[in-house]
């Protein structure tokens, strides 16, 4: 892998990774066209690393005052259901961790299949025209109701098990959870935020994971500077992505991003059965 390529799939990611377009599908759009290979274990680690420093850059204040409510949980377990009714925070982390359960068990349980759909662009292509329609839906149907004080723990749960389907590629994640969360009656900002927020353990998890796989891995061939530089790019055009969404939510044109997925949904289905 040369630079120019990094710094491409770099973009890619940071971009594709919190607009609710969906990665996975976007890398078989560009593989298809552009003839540019999946990025190696070890590099995509390093992108998927790059847009989690994004995360903490834009919602730094937020992880902290969340750290702090699960150290309230963590030291006072008796007293959860009064921390419950008294922080909204901690009600926010007891959302995040219900909301992680769902993905942990459909990664665990569906790995292999997961992978193999990795390996049939059609099907990236069909779940990008799903994402496209279930925008549509969420946009249309939406009335704003909840604040981010008012996000209970089964919001949270609820908005995870649409982070589990997320798993199959061209199921956007972000807009996937961003979509349930305002069918759940959830601010435009909150359930964004909400779900930047979800990403934390499940992207940390699945690195962490993959871990074992870089060690089994063959040498790397790709220079490290050169992925260090991608990585950088997608941790910078990362925390854009999210000003940009959080912008575009405030004036309420998300099913712009609908006709965007149905376009590219279709384009990769075309090109797969080619």
């Amino acid at each position: 892998m040369n630079l120019l390529e990094a710094v491409f799939l770099g973009l890619v990611q940071g971009l594709t990774e919190f607009l609710p377009v969906s990665s996975s599908g976007h890398l078989v759009l560009f593989g298809a066209l552009l003839g540019i290979e999946e990025p190696t274990i070890v590099f995509e680690i390093l992108l998927h690393f790059g847009t989690l420093i994004a995360v903490f850059v834009v919602f730094w204040s937020d992880i902290i005052d969340l750290l702090k409510a699960a150290y309230k949980l963590i030291s006072q377990p008796k007293r959860y259901k009064q921390l419950m009714n008294e922080d909204a925070n901690v009600r926010i982390v007891l959302g995040i961790i219900l909301g992680t359960i769902p993905v942990v068990i459909v990664g665990f349980l569906f790995k292999d299949f997961i992978s193999q759909l990795f390996n049939a662009p059609v099907v990236a292509g069909l779940m990008l025209i799903v994402t496209g329609t279930i925008l549509y839906i969420s946009d249309k149907a939406y009335t704003d109701e909840k604040p981010a004080k008012a996000i209970e723990p089964k919001d949270g749960l609820i908005i995870g098990l649409g982070q589990a389907v997320a798993v199959i590629p061209g199921i956007s994640r972000s807009g996937t959870t961003i979509a349930v969360g305002l069918l759940r009656g959830i601010q435009r900002e909150s359930a964004a935020k909400f779900s930047f927020l979800l990403s934390i353990p499940a992207v940390l998890g699945s690195q962490i994971l993959a871990l074992s796989e870089v060690f089994a891995a063959q040498t790397v061939t790709t220079p490290f500077w050169v992925m260090a530089v991608g990585t950088l790019v997608s941790a910078v055009t990362g925390y854009f992505a999210i000003k940009l969404l959080l912008n575009i939510l405030q004036k309420r044109k998300l099913v712009f991003f609908s006709y965007y997925t149905w376009f590219v949904g279709l384009l990769v289905v075309f090109l797969s059965l080619k």
